[in-house]
């Protein structure tokens, strides 16, 4: 095999190629000297040529010194001065045009990331095109000197092109990394509640970060604090979104994931959800608490018992513990524990009565008594305080305030009746209480006022316990107006068909049920008055009383419901009435004066009647009724004769002097006559509801059960029961009413 001889660095040179010779040659040898030398001659040449232009120009301006500074000046050429002139002008153009297109509106320039990018290419495109479009129709020197112009500043213009679009490539690819991550995080988001794709977002996110990162040289620090950034951020909008729904599961996420979230958002949500978690704590307080029910009180040793051992509080509730104990409960409230009074009283009745006893105030619960059966209204009891009834006005404001202002919570109402022992003004008479319907008050099956208070005290954060009460209250108050507005849109419903000249049973039975029994009495009584021609009379004594009541309190006033009277008000009485309640109602300052002036001369009045022996002081039966109505008969005149000044007189009150004038007008006849016996008034006699046998009551359920189409509660039977008596009445023509034996 053939093989290439390798250098062999032992092998000697043959000495036919030896020589003793030395070479010793330089630079200089070559000719380097000769070429230092022609480069000094021709620096010696550029001297001599500097020094002769020197020479020459300082020659010249001698010359033109010595001829006065009159330099000789050659001619211009106008053609070339024209062409100077067209090129700069197309130019200039383009000049105003490349800065429009530039930094104009919706300029190149003003772009940012992709339309930058795709903008360059159309920019340059008409770039060019407005090159050939200005300097179209130049030729020679002027299309020469336009073309070094325009090429300069387009070859600039192109640079910036390019600069600006590469900056803004990188924005663009900054954006569209941002927009994916925040994409990532918006899935997260929506996801909240599979815990899976949560996580699965999540990391698609990071790892988008880490390739902007590695793109764009972020740092080790950059790209962690970017990373806990994003992380954090997803779980602060899932908490906030959790928050939408169930704030307390909001709170819970976040403490579950404050290891993963940044201080900043950790703060952020703890002051963002402060409140809506407190609030929705509440929330669930109050529910428990409203939903709870009336405990009843569980029956004690002693089966009569008395007010201070009625049994403690149970875990039955009222609509589940029946009548009983809360009858026993009640009747341990009559003085002498007679059972009779509470016995006749309806099941709904008494349970409504009960709670609004229970809830009272404990310094007014403990004096409140019931007195015994009413005998102006039908299924009522008159309440009285520490063994005096209320309607003789003994008791303090405050128990009057707090009977008035929640009974009709508890579906109950204090009628004005023609008691003749009634002789405590309007504003006192809560004495008589009598039920609205025949059901159970929505309030009278909520929890009492103990409970919400023993479940307010077991809340620990106070916050939420303020809360909480606000709540409470605030329910039980819109459950309350609405109540009351569901009860007077079912009278108005009542007195539309009555004006219609129908009868009450023409109305749907469910309107006269929420209207109440004491409304469709009123409208039978109403019908009857309209039939004996009477329409125009009225209640002179519950005139009088509404007189002074709107002119005492006029608030107070503006809160009775006067359809409840309507049967018992003469037309025009009514309509003043109703006037006066919408003053009331208004506010109008000028109206509370003339009440307190009204009032005023009523006083006086009393004052001046008694002197001459007519009062209701000392005197019972039929005679206290005359006196009672004499008294009202006269103020009510002294009413008219006020009211007829001021229409007189365009709207001027009267002084002091002008009501004493009307006074003394009016008590004048009273003087020099003798007063007139009390003369007996007919009456038809008929029994009252609990007087009738069982055999009757058992009649009139099964007449009412086959209009129903299922069996009445007693309630429902009375009700009926009086029904046939108005009708009696009406046909009967009996002028005197009705009188129950």
């Amino acid at each position: 095999m053939v093989t290439v001889p390798e250098y062999q660095a032992s092998i000697a040179t043959r000495p036919i190629f030896q020589s003793k010779l030395d070479v010793k040659a330089d630079a200089d040898n070559f000719g380097a000297a000769v070429g230092r030398g022609m480069g000094d001659l021709a620096k010696g040449i550029e001297a001599l040529g500097t020094s002769i232009s020197n020479v020459k120009k300082q020659r010249q301006d001698a010359q033109q010194t010595a001829n006065g500074g009159a330099a000789e000046q050659k001619a211009v050429d106008p053609m070339a001065l024209d062409n100077v002139m067209r090129a700069k002008d197309r130019e200039n153009q383009l000049a105003a045009w490349d800065r429009a297109a530039r930094y104009g509106e919706g300029g190149f320039m003003t772009l940012t990331g992709r339309a930058a990018v795709d903008g360059r290419a159309d920019y340059e495109r008409r770039l060019m095109e407005k090159r050939r479009e200005f300097g179209a129709g130049l030729s020679g020197e002027a299309a020469a000197l336009y073309g070094r112009a325009a090429d300069a500043r387009i070859n600039a213009s192109l640079q910036s092109a390019v600069v600006y679009s590469g900056q803004q490539r990188k924005v663009w690819f900054q954006e569209n990394a941002a927009q994916r991550v925040d994409s990532f995080a918006r899935d997260a988001v929506v996801n909240f509640t599979r815990p899976d794709l949560v996580t699965k977002n999540v990391a698609a996110g990071l790892l988008e970060l880490q390739e902007q990162g590695r793109l764009e040289g972020w740092s080790g620090d950059t790209m962690m604090a970017r990373g806990s950034a994003f992380v954090s951020g997803v779980h602060r909008d899932i908490t906030l979104r959790l928050a939408q729904d169930d704030p307390i599961a909001a709170d819970r996420y976040q403490k579950d994931h404050a290891g993963q979230m940044t201080g900043a958002d950790h703060d952020m949500l703890t002051q963002a959800l402060e409140s809506e978690i407190s609030n929705e704590h509440s929330k669930r307080e109050a529910g428990a608490i409203l939903t709870s029910g009336r405990r009843a009180p569980a029956p004690s040793d002693d089966a009569a018992g008395d007010l201070t051992d009625a049994g403690s509080p149970s875990a039955r509730t009222v609509a589940a513990a029946g009548p009983t104990r809360i009858r026993q409960d009640l009747a341990a409230r009559v003085p002498g524990k007679a059972t009779e009074t509470i016995d006749r009283l309806g099941e709904s009745f008494a349970t409504n009565l009960a709670a609004m006893i229970e809830d009272a105030p404990p310094a007014i619960r403990d004096g409140l008594q019931i007195i015994s059966s009413s005998k102006g209204a039908p299924d009522s009891v008159d309440l009285g305080w520490k063994g005096q009834a209320l309607k003789s006005g003994a008791a303090p404001k405050e128990v009057y305030d707090y009977i008035h202002d929640n009974a009709a919570r508890y579906g109950m109402y204090f009628p004005v009746t023609d008691d003749p022992e009634q002789a405590a003004p309007f504003s006192t008479r809560g004495g008589t209480v009598a039920p609205r319907g025949n059901r159970v008050a929505q309030r009278a099956l909520g929890p009492s006022t103990e409970d919400i208070d023993r479940s307010l005290a077991g809340i620990g954060d106070d916050k939420v316990r303020q809360l909480t009460q606000r709540r409470v209250q605030t329910t039980l108050e819109t459950q309350a107006r609405a109540e009351d507005a569901r009860i007077k849109q079912a009278k108005a419903e009542l007195w539309r068909v009555i004006d219609a000249g129908k009868t009450p049973d023409d109305v749907p039975r469910e309107i006269r049920q929420a209207a109440g029994m004491e409304a469709v009495s009123a409208a039978w009584n109403y019908m009857q008055t309209v039939a004996k021609g009477r329409a125009g009379q009225g209640d002179e004594v519950l005139l009088y009383d509404m007189r002074r009541y709107a002119a005492m309190n006029p608030d107070g006033f503006a809160g009775v419901d006067l359809s409840d009277y309507r049967g018992r008000l003469g037309t025009g009485a009514f309509r003043e009435l109703s006037e006066l309640q919408n003053d009331a109602l208004s506010g109008q300052a000028a109206m509370k004066r003339e009440g307190l002036q009204l009032a005023d001369a009523f006083a006086q009045s009393q004052k001046q009647l008694e002197s001459i022996g007519i009062t209701a002081n000392g005197k019972f039966g039929a005679e206290r009724q005359a006196a009672i109505q004499q008294i009202a008969r006269f103020q009510n005149a002294l009413a008219s004769e006020i009211a007829a000044f001021k229409k007189e007189n365009n709207g001027r009150t009267p002084n002091e002097f002008d009501i004493s004038s009307m006074r003394n007008k009016l008590l004048l006849p009273l003087v020099l006559r003798e007063p007139e016996p009390a003369a007996e008034v007919p009456m038809l006699e008929l029994a009252d509801w609990a007087d009738l046998p069982p055999d009757a009551r058992q009649g009139l359920a099964s007449e009412l059960s086959r209009d129903l189409g299922r069996e009445p509660d007693e309630a429902e039977a009375m009700g009926y029961y009086k029904g046939i008596v108005s009708l009696l009445a009406l046909a009967a023509g009996a002028d005197g009413g009705i009188r129950h034996s």
